[in-house]
């Protein structure tokens, strides 16, 4: 199975998740947003799908912020890398 990809995007001056083509929010900050991207990642992988939460930094740089095989079960962030591309 794929792994699922939140994504934090900006449009229509707020912040949203999407999750295969389908948005959630609007969220009035980015961290907002990736805390919700978070959640919603953590329970797609308890369904048993690895998931990863991707955040945009100023410049547009897309970063891996959470990701369920780096997951302690805490519900702990690890460092962002940036996304090759």
């Amino acid at each position: 199975m794929a792994k699922a990809l939140y994504l934090v995007i900006r449009s229509r001056d707020a912040w949203w998740v999407d999750f295969e083509g389908k948005a959630h929010g609007p969220y009035d900050a980015r961290e907002n947003a990736a805390l919700e991207a978070r959640s919603l990642a953590r329970f797609q992988a308890h369904s048993g799908r690895d998931a990863e939460v991707l955040v945009p930094d100023e410049h547009g740089k897309y970063w891996v912020v959470w990701s369920s095989l780096h997951d302690s079960g805490e519900g702990r962030s690890f460092a962002p890398h940036r996304i090759a591309g």
